[in-house]
């Protein structure tokens, strides 16, 4: 095994974990609601201000395939322009705050994450990211699209620094919450000797707080400024800088779709480009997976 733990905290055996959660259907249906709710509300909030934005992963993965939730998936991811989320950032305090939280990787004290998070106030979704935290409302993830050089040889300078900073941050993560993590993979004999591996080297990069790495990767991931570059990047996303780099003509520029829940239809907001993007991020994107590989719903705490 390599040292990727994606797959692993996705598949966590829970028969050994009392005080993780399977969420029933009754409780999923509930929670993709809540979802919804806040999709809507923070739509109106995005178009008002003019924020770009589009549906992203499994989210954009559902309304092409399924048009609307995955039957199965249990978040919302959203992509944005870092120019629109810079304004997010401006605005969102004074016109939002009574109703969410807006958690960010570079001015949460204590966050630990590399994209930001909207959270419902009044609610709990308390998953393994949040196991201090007391702000832990049911959650949208925004992921922030990076511009990139359009030089080649700049373009790679940039890719590698940001995967640098990105795999300390992770290590150092690792060794932050050390005895969290070889508690949900109790009995799993490779994962714990990749989730040891990961402590160790974490150890290495104690000489930064998990705060200073969380900053200093999204410092890094930031650092070019225009606006206009060919490509744009995700360094954050599952598939890090290089397999998460698109065209931005198609990446930024957004269109309105239909996105179905319980009957209803409601307009949302989805890249012009989405096909392409699904391709490189699924392959055969309207293929359905394979019951067996289908996710557990897992949280430690949930409160709609």
């Amino acid at each position: 095994m390599g040292l990727s733990t994606f797959d692993i905290f996705k598949n966590i055996n829970t028969e050994n974990n009392p005080n993780l959660k399977v969420l029933t259907d009754e409780e999923l249906h509930q929670l993709q609601a809540t979802l919804l709710d806040m999709l809507v509300d923070l739509d109106n909030f995005f178009q008002a201000n003019q924020i770009r934005y589009s549906l992203a992963g499994g989210s954009a993965l559902g309304v092409i395939r399924h048009g609307g939730f995955i039957p199965w998936d249990d978040d919302v991811d959203l992509l944005m322009p870092r120019e629109d989320y810079e304004k997010l950032k401006r605005v969102f305090s004074k016109q939002m705050r009574m109703k969410y939280w807006l958690h960010t990787p570079e001015n949460t004290d204590g966050y630990g994450l590399g994209f930001a998070r909207i959270r419902k106030k009044g609610t709990i979704c308390r998953s393994r990211d949040d196991i201090h935290n007391k702000e832990c409302g049911v959650y949208i993830d925004i992921f922030i699209m990076e511009n990139t050089y359009d030089s080649a040889i700049l373009r790679k300078m940039h890719g590698l620094l940001s995967m640098f900073c990105g795999f300390a941050f992770s290590c150092r993560r690792f060794f932050e919450f050390q005895d969290l993590n070889l508690s949900l993979i109790k009995g799993n004999v490779d994962a714990e000797k990749v989730f040891k591996k990961k402590i160790f080297l974490g150890k290495l990069f104690a000489f930064a707080s998990l705060d200073d790495w969380t900053r200093i990767w999204n410092k890094v991931n930031s650092m070019c400024r225009n606006m206009d570059s060919y490509y744009v990047t995700v360094p954050v996303g599952r598939k890090h800088f290089f397999k998460e780099m698109y065209n931005r003509e198609w990446a930024c520029n957004m269109e309105r779709c239909d996105f179905t829940f319980d009957g209803k239809t409601v307009k949302l907001s989805l890249m012009k480009g989405v096909k392409q993007y699904l391709q490189k991020m699924y392959g055969d994107y309207m293929k359905l997976p394979d019951p067996k590989d289908i996710e557990k719903h897992v949280v430690l705490e949930l409160k709609l």
